[in-house]
């Protein structure tokens, strides 16, 4: 075989530098040409319910005798926690959240959560007791019933369309959970009421806010490449 000349080795080594320079720059035009946009949802103080408890009347010694009704979770300064924010417009990129839904100490954890259209939900249980996870679409009408008895199983399910789901366990009345289903980038606020949205394209871009409870209007957002984006949300 005959051997590379000094101008064949010369071009093979700028088309590697090209190649790199190329990709690269590609990867900084990406980086650059997305913004972030962080938040806070809120409510009036006149309209936050006092934190309510249930009587447990079975599998005390798991559940204990009483436990929270988790509807609301609201800070100290008006934040509220468990409100969903949907960038409409802006699908779901590579990276996707992994919904799992686990049944410990009598609860659905995490209480609220988003997935993406046609995911797949993990079920699973901590609790060594019978739980169902029972989950309903926005229309009532039943996705799945699944019995886990003990502890340790994984079961998967589809989510097919956009849209809240209802989660409900049939041995424990109390129990209630959320997964918001949706074409386009979500997150959950934290206890806070603080949500923080990365990697999102630049460009203008209305959200929308769903909480179980309370009721809020969207705003409207512009993202500018590399910035940071700043709104507010105020329920009731």
């Amino acid at each position: 075989m005959a051997k590379p000349t000094t101008v064949g080795l010369l071009a093979i080594q700028l088309a590697l530098a090209l190649f790199v320079v190329v990709v690269v720059g590609a990867g900084e035009r990406g980086e650059q040409e997305t913004g972030s946009i962080v938040g806070t949802v809120t409510v009036d103080e006149d309209d936050v319910p006092e934190m309510q408890v249930v009587d447990v009347t079975a599998d005390q010694a798991v559940c204990g005798t009483e436990v929270e009704d988790q509807v609301t979770v609201v800070g100290p300064s008006g934040g509220v926690a468990n409100a969903v924010i949907i960038v409409s417009g802006a699908p779901w990129g590579d990276t996707k959240p992994v919904p799992v839904i686990n049944n410990a100490g009598c609860y659905f954890v995490p209480r609220v959560q988003v997935a993406a259209t046609r995911s797949v939900i993990t079920l699973t249980s901590e609790d060594d007791i019978l739980h169902t996870t029972h989950a309903y679409d926005d229309r009532q009408r039943t996705l799945f019933n699944i019995a886990i008895p003990v502890p340790g199983l994984r079961i998967e399910r589809p989510l097919r369309r956009p849209g809240p789901v209802r989660i409900e366990c049939d041995s424990h009345k109390w129990m209630r959970g959320w997964v918001y289903v949706t074409d386009d980038i979500g997150v959950v606020t934290g206890r806070d009421g603080r949500f923080e949205l990365s990697g999102i394209p630049s460009g203008s871009y209305e959200l929308t806010v769903w909480h179980e409870r309370f009721e809020g209007r969207s705003e409207r957002v512009t993202v500018a490449a590399g910035g940071t984006a700043e709104t507010s949300f105020s329920l009731r």
